[in-house]
């Protein structure tokens, strides 16, 4: 029986080392024309339906307080014109400016925007956030980012790109960020 037991048990583990799914996003550091550079992979909100929004980022220090955020949508059509990230109790950022750098393969409408640094760490660290993607079609899909009591996977890409691009510049992104407590974590520091 407890043969059995180990081998079932090793069965799962080997079943968990072969997912597919990765657990941490995925972030990658490199150089371009002798600048340092830093992507995350394209990470979704924190939803259930197909249309879910999905955020990538990259940063090079030629631009150091500048990102470059990709916002998709799959299952649509329609070409994505802007988006609206909801930050904490009453801020909108409305992003519109489209970047020079092409938006990232994704095989769905996906527009890369140029934003800055300082809306990347708000994205990964205000407690309660949603966003507002817009098409071109008139149509726009609203998803929550970070609920208080649940971070999207696109949250935490955002948090591990931003702690990529500090080690990379050896700068904080947004020296006003709270990022830290544990209420604020919770959704009560703010």
């Amino acid at each position: 029986m407890k043969f059995w037991r180990a081998g079932a048990f090793g069965a799962l583990v080997l079943a968990g080392c072969a997912s597919q799914q990765t657990l941490v996003p995925q972030i990658q550091q490199g150089e371009s024309e002798g600048k340092k550079t830093v992507t995350v992979a394209p990470a979704s909100a924190a939803c259930s339906r197909p249309q879910c929004p999905v955020l990538a980022a990259a940063w090079s220090a030629a631009k150091p307080a500048q990102a470059v955020l990709t916002v998709g949508l799959p299952h649509q059509a329609a070409e994505v014109t802007g988006a609206d990230f909801h930050l904490g109790g009453g801020q909108a950022v409305r992003v519109r400016s489209r970047s020079r750098a092409e938006a990232a393969a994704l095989g769905y409408p996906a527009t890369a925007f140029d934003v800055p640094l300082r809306l990347v760490d708000q994205i990964a660290y205000t407690p309660r956030s949603w966003v507002r993607v817009h098409t071109a079609d008139g149509r726009s899909v609203d998803e929550t980012l970070n609920s208080g009591e649940e971070r999207s996977k696109a949250v935490e890409a955002m948090s591990y790109f931003v702690t990529a691009v500090e080690s990379a510049s050896g700068q904080v992104a947004n020296p006003d960020s709270s990022r830290g407590g544990l209420m604020d974590r919770l959704g009560g520091g703010r």
